[in-house]
């Protein structure tokens, strides 16, 4: 099992204090602007609505009105109540609660009774007494509120109501105030970009005499330094998560609208953010249109992924390879093999990544057939750190433990957040051909800190995608070390998407497995410990499918390698 030294976790306390410390300025913050701070000079007028690509349901602001709220995949009743003044269920719920995203669903509703009902809720959030409360000023959560209240400021603001032109630009004066001064306590992460966003979305809405005299920060160049950082040249997104790189995608189209209809110049990083975006998001894709279930992706917006795409995918040209995200794809007709070879993302972007290292999916026929067991969301703790660990991927991991540490201690976690420590970092990847077909191979060292081996991987896929190949080796990371004590079991786990059906062969020596067409494969392996096993599968949803799992187990001192085929029969 992976620890941290006392050193580390000297390390560990100065970096949770350091996180008291930003909250701590963060409540002075917000006591100064919130409570003592009187605004000379408030903005008057939207010139430009940004456009909003989320997908909106009119039906859900209908659920709302009836009081039942379905945010963040958990429906919620509060009756007649505030949800405002409810307990939520769980804090990811109540993020996308005070967000307010969801009043695009209102406006596509477009009935008298559900703007009032928009309005109402928003003065029931200005006016009730966790108003101050810090959680209602997290920096990316202030920031998507920022830009929901000036996407849909149309059915917001009515004169003869209660929300007036005063009352709604005075809390987007505030909203701003706060995001410029938090900016440069927000902690390097995804935060950040957030604010960056929102903020030169205020700059292009707002009228001039307001952001000439009270928004002289660099707000673009603050953009630029965000973007530089967390997108990578080959367009992913350094928290290697596609599920995050889409989100961020759904706010940088309508940003630069707000520039070409204001016939400003669109800002150079911008748009070369947005041309290096597109085509691997495409990247990310399987054929059958959802994401890659690697890093905490989860079922992908089919909708709001189109809405990009028409947008600005005209002339796209998907790149085969992402190696700066760390992934690579083996390609044949009617088949694709994608492996996570890159490295854990830095802590504070590991919030969502996965301890999955050489992962693999495979995806034949229009159907997904090797899998990793998806994403859980947050609030389900304790199956949020099941599917972030290694046993969870179809990948190699020893003795049941995962090639970093997934889980914090309680007050760590609530102050940092659910950082990954001790992770593989990245190493040489190789793509090739050989006389068969491509091939890659890659090696991780997240077992190195806990067992002194590195995992190698390799996989060749023959030409016509029927023959799968691939091999598996630990070797020592120093070839002098003292041999471990007792014997190391390891396991090597190929999770099964729940449309497959399958059985293990009369002789015993392999698995058949029957896609939804009827295609059949047939799984074999040197190593005769082989089994099927239970599974789950969260990538379609929070619902939690039953599935299968080939299980080849060993231990490392009779090992050497271990190989294995897919084979179509």
């Amino acid at each position: 099992m992976i620890h941290f030294s006392f050193s580390e976790k000297i390390k560990l306390v100065y970096l949770a204090l350091t996180y008291y410390v930003r909250h701590i300025k963060q409540k002075i913050t917000l006591l100064y602007i919130l409570r003592w701070r009187k605004a000379k000079t408030l903005p008057n007028t939207i010139i430009h609505q940004p456009d909003d690509f989320h997908i909106s349901d009119p039906t859900i602001a209908e659920d709302i009105y009836d009081g039942h709220i379905s945010l963040a995949g958990l429906s919620f009743n509060i009756g007649a109540n505030s949800p405002f003044q409810v307990v939520p269920p769980n804090q990811d719920w109540y993020e996308k609660l005070i967000s307010f995203g969801w009043l695009r669903h209102f406006k596509a509703l477009d009935s008298p009774i559900a703007l009032l009902q928009a309005k109402a809720l928003f003065i029931d959030w200005l006016y009730n007494k966790n108003f101050h409360n810090r959680n209602n000023w997290r920096a990316a959560v202030t920031a998507k509120r920022l830009i929901a209240l000036l996407s849909f400021h149309s059915i917001m603001v009515d004169e003869d109501g209660e929300i007036s032109s005063h009352v709604y630009f005075k809390a987007i004066d505030r909203h701003i105030q706060i995001l410029i001064r938090t900016y440069k306590h927000a902690k390097y992460s995804q935060d950040k970009l957030e604010v960056a966003i929102a903020l030169c979305f205020a700059q292009n809405c707002l009228d001039t005499n307001y952001t000439s005299r009270y928004i002289d920060n660099h707000f673009e160049a603050m953009l630029a330094d965000q973007l530089n950082q967390q997108i990578l040249p080959d367009g992913g997104h350094i928290s290697r998560n596609p599920d995050i790189l889409l989100e961020i995608m759904l706010n940088l189209i309508p940003l630069k609208s707000s520039y070409t209809a204001q016939k400003l110049p669109v800002p150079v990083a911008l748009q070369n953010a947005i041309d290096r975006i597109i085509p691997v998001l495409h990247f990310f894709c399987h054929p059958d249109g959802n994401f890659i279930q690697f890093n905490g992706a989860g079922p992908t917006d089919w909708a709001a992924f189109l809405s990009v795409f028409d947008a600005e995918g005209e002339g796209l040209n998907p790149p085969t390879q992402a190696p700066h995200s760390g992934y690579y794809r083996l390609y044949a007709p009617n088949l694709q093999i994608t492996i996570d070879a890159g490295a854990m993302p830095e802590a504070q972007f590991s919030t969502s990544a996965h301890a999955g290292p050489l992962a693999i999916e495979i995806f034949t026929s229009g159907q997904r057939m090797v899998v990793n067991c998806g994403a859980a969301p947050k609030h389900d703790y304790n199956w949020f750190t099941t599917t972030r660990s290694t046993a969870a991927h179809s990948t190699l991991s020893i003795d049941n433990e995962s090639t970093a540490i997934i889980k914090l201690p309680n007050w760590l976690s609530n102050l940092i957040g659910n950082q990954i420590f001790h992770g593989h970092s990245k190493r040489p990847v190789t793509i090739g051909k050989t006389p068969i077909g491509p091939k890659v191979s890659a090696s991780h060292d997240g077992y190195i800190r806990a067992f002194g081996l590195i995992h190698q991987r390799e996989i060749t896929l023959n030409e016509d995608g029927s023959l799968i190949t691939g091999i598996d080796n630990l070797s020592p990371a120093n070839p002098n070390a003292t041999p471990a004590e007792h014997p190391l079991p390891f396991d090597i786990r190929f999770h099964l998407h729940p449309n497959v059906e399958t059985q293990s062969s009369r002789d015993g020596h392999s698995i058949l497995i029957t896609l939804p067409n009827q295609d059949v494969w047939q799984f074999v392996s040197t190593f005769t410990s082989f089994r099927l096993e239970d599974s789950i599968y969260l990538g379609e949803g929070q619902e939690k499918k039953k599935t299968s799992q080939i299980v080849i187990s060993g231990t490392v001192e009779d090992y050497a390698e271990v190989k294995w085929q897919f084979r179509k029969i």
